[in-house]
C-alpha cells in the first residue's frame, strides 16, 4: 500500500465550492494522512473559473502563453481554499514549485498546488509532485467521468476501460486537443513524467470522495493505467 501520495482533483469539483462536498472531501483527505499515515500531497486545477477568464480572453485575442497564467492563478485560487480547509495540516500557503511542496510534506504537511508554468496542465504537476515525493501513484479525481473511455465518454457506444497500458492512454490523449482550460485526461508533458518514472495513475469519478479511500484501498473503481 502506498506510503507516498498525490491526489489530483479536477476543479469543476471544487467551483462552484459546495460545503458538504468539501466537508466530505477534506474528511477523506485527512483520513488517508492521518489514519492510514501516508505521506500526501494535492494538486488541483482551476476548472469553470479558470475556463471564463480563459474563454473570455481568447476571444480577445489574447494568446495561450497569458491564457496559461490565468489557469494557473485559477487554480492557486482553489488550492488556497482546500487548504484553509485542511487547516492546519495544511499550511496557508500554496507552493510555487515542486521542491517547496515536497519540503512541506516531508515536515508532516500537507501540500495542496495549483498550476506552475505555462504549457502543462496540472496534471503535469501532480506527476511532478509524485515524483519529488518518491510516490509511484497518483490518484486522479474527475468530474461526473467514472475513469478513462476508448472514446470520448458522450460518443454513443463509448465503453469505460478498467485498466490500460501508457501507451494505449496517449492514443485516447490525442483524440482530444491540447490548449489552456482544456488539456483533457493528461497533457503531454504529464504523460512524459508518468512514463519515465513508472508512476500508476489511477483515474476515479470525484463526485463521492468515499471513492478515494476505495481507491487507496484498491477495490476496483474507475481506470488504472500502468506503464
Amino acid at each position: 500500500m502506498a506510503r507516498a501520495l498525490v491526489v489530483k482533483i479536477s476543479g469543476s469539483l471544487l467551483y462552484p465550492p459546495e460545503p458538504g462536498y468539501l466537508r466530505d472531501l477534506a474528511r477523506s483527505l485527512l483520513e488517508l494522512k492521518v489514519k492510514h499515515g501516508v505521506t500526501l500531497g494535492v494538486v488541483v486545477g482551476g476548472g469553470p473559473v479558470a475556463r471564463s477568464y480563459i474563454n473570455t480572453l481568447k476571444e480577445l485575442g489574447v494568446d495561450n502563453a497569458k491564457l496559461d497564467i490565468l489557469g494557473i492563478e485559477s487554480a492557486r485560487l482553489n488550492a488556497l481554499m482546500l487548504s484553509t480547509l485542511l487547516y492546519p495540516k495544511s499550511p496557508l500557503i500554496v507552493p510555487r514549485g515542486i521542491i517547496e511542496a515536497a519540503s512541506l510534506a516531508a515536515n508532516g504537511l500537507i501540500p495542496v498546488m495549483g498550476g506552475l508554468q505555462p504549457g502543462q496542465s496540472t496534471n503535469a504537476v501532480s506527476l511532478a509532485l509524485a515524483e519529488a515525493l518518491g510516490a509511484n501513484k497518483v490518484i486522479n479525481m474527475l468530474n461526473n467521468i467514472d475513469g478513462v473511455y476508448d472514446k470520448p465518454p458522450e460518443t454513443p457506444g463509448a465503453q469505460l476501460l478498467r485498466e490500460v497500458t501508457y501507451r494505449e492512454l496517449r492514443k485516447i490523449i490525442n483524440l482530444y486537443p491540447q490548449y489552456p482550460g482544456k488539456y483533457t485526461l493528461l497533457d503531454h508533458t504529464a504523460m512524459k513524467i508518468a512514463e519515465r518514472s513508472r508512476i500508476t495513475i489511477h483515474f476515479i469519478k470525484g463526485n463521492e470522495p468515499d471513492n478515494l479511500i476505495k481507491a487507496f484501498l484498491g477495490e476496483e473503481i474507475g481506470t488504472i493505467v500502468r506503464p
